[in-house]
């Protein structure tokens, strides 16, 4: 039977099973005292045309498998560490097991000499120098990421691998987009897949690399582009001799890309093409390569989790990154799960402001609906947490309820939904109770990872029975 026919028949058995048993799309969540499991929910706000336009397009693509769906999650370190965003990634990946969905956006982090999710590997040579979207004076443009890494060393490199030996996952791109700079007219970025050196096209701003075949990894460095024009026309000549598929929908690619490693047409020309000497390159003897993020995409529909999280973060982080929209808009999100706020709420009694805090977000929001108008939100609140209260002291943060009210006001002017965390957990005082349950960190603000992986469950469950069980 054609993979995608069983795909889909299976999906449909699913779907009508579930009205008949205890929702099998959801996870099985471990027993905690102090979880309000009753809390578990989206609270729809205004009319949530939005979001119910998002279920709708989720339908689609669990019926008749055609299209893709993108999801952004942003936030400060709680995002960065990789455990909650990958556990929501996974969750969603296996609601249409073998659809090949795409990995989202990374960063590389380690190059940064910052904390790098465990769930995809990053190597790199030379020296990078760091510039982030919560640590002013900003010397650097910031794109979407948050980050951005630079440095003039000629022998420098970046390398990736997005299934990493201790995750069962099984992500591969064929073409990857690099956003980066480059201050020097003789250089270009080529990447190494397997020992085959494949050149860059310059579009939409970004710097692409098409390949032949799926891959899973690889390393991005600088070359000169005398030597990029012979690669760009070996490699696509030998792109159009190794052309042995037809493209005829993504399920067919997925199973002929697994069983026969052949390579699959690529189309390097594109009427977005442009000279990246017009818009970035300079002949300043001070060059730079700017690397501020990657990439990785393929031919196949489903559902693309991207996680955009800095350490430290608040709302005027993100407003300072100059390229957002732009790279954004490469995405086109369907959905944005905003959880930036505690950050922000990071002051002593009296200091937050409210008001303030809803201006902002609704700057950072209008430039999220500049690349979707139609991208529905959901808000995450704050955890409880513990805030400076004297030269050596902690105590509770009662800032987190301020929080708490402005994203409800938030989600009813945005249409949107709210996803309180602050009440899941308990409220003011919560987070020492978790830290005593094995789930929040001892600082009492960050959690450990059994936490993290139950917050990507219940927020998981929270929409997977708003959209299918409502």
């Amino acid at each position: 039977m054609n993979r995608f026919i069983f795909t889909i028949l299976s999906t449909l058995t699913l779907l009508l099973n579930s009205f008949a048993q205890t929702y099998p799309l959801m996870r099985q969540l471990p027993h905690y005292k102090c979880v309000n499991y009753d809390a578990n929910k989206l609270i729809l706000k205004g009319d949530s045309n939005k979001l119910t336009s998002f279920f709708a397009k989720l339908d689609s693509l669990a019926l008749f498998g055609d299209t893709k769906i993108n999801i952004i999650h942003i936030g400060g370190s709680h995002i960065q560490a990789g455990v909650f965003p990958n556990r929501m990634r996974m969750n969603f990946s296996n609601i249409m097991p073998g659809f090949g969905s795409e990995r989202g956006a990374i960063f590389p982090y380690s190059a940064a000499r910052t904390n790098n999710p465990k769930n995809f590997e990053i190597t790199y040579s030379g020296e990078w120098k760091r510039c982030q979207n919560s640590r002013p004076p900003i010397t650097e443009t910031l794109g979407m990421m948050g980050y951005t890494i630079s440095t003039n060393d000629l022998n420098c490199s970046i390398g990736f691998n997005l299934n990493p030996a201790d995750f069962s996952s099984n992500w591969k791109f064929n073409k990857l987009r690099l956003f980066a700079t480059i201050g020097k007219k003789d250089l270009m970025p080529i990447l190494v897949v397997n020992g085959d050196t494949v050149p860059s096209v310059y579009e939409d701003s970004t710097f692409v690399f098409h390949l032949n075949t799926f891959a899973s990894g690889g390393t991005i460095a600088l070359g000169k582009t005398s030597d990029f024009d012979r690669l760009y026309d070996k490699y696509n000549q030998q792109s159009i001799a190794n052309n042995q598929l037809s493209i005829e929908n993504n399920q067919e690619l997925i199973t002929n890309n697994q069983q026969t490693n052949d390579s699959l047409e690529i189309g390097l020309e594109s009427d977005n093409i442009q000279n990246p000497t017009e818009e970035y390159c300079t002949t300043n003897t001070n060059w730079k390569f700017s690397i501020m993020g990657l990439l990785p995409e393929n031919n196949f529909n489903g559902i693309t989790y991207h996680s955009m999280g800095v350490n430290g973060a608040s709302l005027p982080s993100w407003l300072r990154c100059e390229k957002l929209e732009q790279q954004i808009s490469l995405i086109k999100p369907d959905l944005a799960i905003m959880a930036v706020g505690i950050n922000d709420a990071n002051v002593t009694a009296g200091n937050f402001s409210k008001e303030m805090f809803k201006t902002r977000y609704n700057q950072l929001l209008e430039r999220i609906y500049a690349s979707n108008p139609n991208c529905a939100v959901i808000f995450i609140t704050n955890n409880d947490c513990v805030v400076r209260v004297g030269r050596r002291s902690y105590g509770a943060n009662k800032n987190t309820a301020l929080v708490q009210q402005a994203m409800h006001e938030l989600a009813e002017e945005h249409n949107g939904a709210v996803w309180d965390l602050y009440e899941i957990m308990g409220g003011l005082g919560s987070i020492s109770v978790w830290n005593e349950a094995g789930l929040a960190n001892k600082d009492r603000v960050h959690f450990l990872v059994p936490g993290y992986n139950l917050l990507g469950d219940m927020l998981y469950n929270a929409i997977v029975y708003e959209w299918l069980y409502k």
